[in-house]
């Protein structure tokens, strides 16, 4: 996975601070942390030989994520997963749940990440920002083509990302 760009985007759609510099975290810090989340990610054979991408030639990966309040996370949960409530992160795993599976000009469009900063805060153990990078790092793992729908799965995505964010905040 060597001399992989990621390409990605953090756009603020949250309704609680439409200025960037009224949210309660650094914008910039979380966005700096990203490229380590991935390359973390990437640097583990349990995930890059598993991956949705595994087996293809592109040159970069790109994704979105959004940042969002509660009522509109619990719009889409209700919309899309059939569940009427407000979530932390969901994803639209576009590479991964594509049967063709397109890598236009070397690059693949993983999808979109969708975190709540309304249920972020109310979870956050540590620091709002510790939170996001957990949110952030489970998404991109669900954009990989990780799943929990057992148990097993569900301690196999949550023991990879404790590790890799570990590794990047005691850094």
């Amino acid at each position: 996975m060597n001399n992989v760009e990621y390409l990605f985007c953090l756009e603020n759609e949250y309704a609680g601070a439409l200025d960037i510099n009224a949210l309660e975290f650094d914008f910039k810090e979380i966005e700096a942390f990203v490229p380590k989340i991935l390359d973390r990610l990437l640097e583990k054979t349990e995930i890059s030989e598993r991956a949705c991408f595994s087996g293809f030639e592109f040159n970069s990966l790109s994704f979105d994520i959004l940042f969002i309040d509660d009522e509109k996370i619990q719009e889409i949960n209700r919309d899309y997963r059939a569940k009427d409530c407000p979530t932390d992160v969901i994803t639209f795993a576009l590479f991964a749940d594509d049967d063709f599976k397109p890598v236009l000009d070397g690059d693949i469009n993983l999808g979109e990440i969708l975190i709540s900063l309304d249920t972020a805060k109310m979870q956050a153990k540590s620091s709002l920002r510790d939170e996001i990078l957990t949110l952030i790092c489970h998404g991109v793992l669900h954009l990989f083509g990780f799943d929990h729908m057992t148990e097993e799965d569900y301690n196999f995505i949550v023991s990879i990302q404790d590790e890799v964010l570990s590794s990047i905040l005691a850094v």
